[in-house]
């Protein structure tokens, strides 16, 4: 199996810059034995976690999904068990997007992390054409938004740039305006089991609409208005959709290797 490692490193590190930091931060054991546990970002500005294991506190702060993802971490046991409350403030302006930079550096601060990022190859799903033609299908057109000049992120009632997801008690709703299609496979990365690669061999920018109910989640009948009342898979919904499918592959994904890791002093 061939490997290639990578140093992991911020950029703003790597061209010597001082690495983004939260303001203030707390660090403390929970030994309540609950297996529940929780993040908040609100208000703005602020961050917490509650009864976090470390590995999966390691997976968020590599914007792994923190639960499909966590077996792509690899270190010591007690990473499992260790579970910690995590309470944060960013410094003013900083944006929600930059809060697993901050969390990554308090694990290099506060834990003494020492981590690399390493290519396997492993079961990926590839993204797609799903018909021998490539046509599209209805719900997915070239862009024709100037995203260069667009400062406004994507909404409901007006496709813009951007990509977002909103879930209601029909389902899930993908929205993107501008975007390409490894954007999108990075969308639906923590919505299959396994990680998803753009291999449609599509450049340039799409704008689309995908509707699907996630697996287990029971579309409601009783009178709710919605897109997605029919229990449409995310796999069906690519298909007839956008034209596109997840075929089962193998390729290459990044797997967090820990050489080194403390246990905190609390505070």
């Amino acid at each position: 199996m061939h490997r290639l490692t990578l140093v992991a490193v911020l950029a703003g590190t790597a061209l010597g810059a001082q690495a983004p930091a939260f303001e203030v931060a707390s660090v403390k054991p929970n030994v309540s034995g609950s297996t529940s546990a929780s993040t908040d970002d609100r208000p703005p500005g602020t961050y917490s976690m509650v009864n976090m294991a470390l590995r999966r506190i390691i997976a968020v702060a590599y914007r792994l999904h923190p639960v499909l993802d966590r077996d792509r971490v690899i270190g010591p046991a007690w990473i499992d068990t260790a579970r910690f409350d995590i309470s944060a403030r960013a410094p003013a302006g900083t944006p929600v997007e930059q809060n697993p930079d901050l969390l990554l550096q308090l694990l290099r601060d506060r834990f003494k992390l020492v981590s690399r990022v390493e290519m396997r190859d492993s079961a990926v799903y590839a993204l797609v054409p799903a018909r021998a033609d490539r046509r599209l299908g209805p719900q997915l057109t070239p862009s024709s938004l100037d995203c260069s000049k667009k400062e406004d992120f994507i909404s409901p009632q007006k496709p813009q740039c951007g990509i977002l997801s909103t879930k209601d008690a029909n389902g899930v709703i993908i929205r993107g305006g501008g975007r390409s299609l490894a954007e999108l496979a990075k969308n639906l990365i923590g919505r299959v089991d396994r990680p998803v690669i753009d291999r449609t061999g599509l450049a340039g920018a799409y704008d689309f609409v995908l509707l699907f109910t996630p697996e287990g989640m029971a579309p409601k009948r009783d009178g709710i208005a919605g897109p997605n009342l029919d229990g449409t898979s995310l796999f069906t919904a690519l298909q007839e959709q956008l034209g596109l499918k997840l075929e089962p592959q193998r390729g290459p994904v990044e797997y967090i290797v820990i050489d080194r890791i403390e246990q905190p002093t609390p505070d």
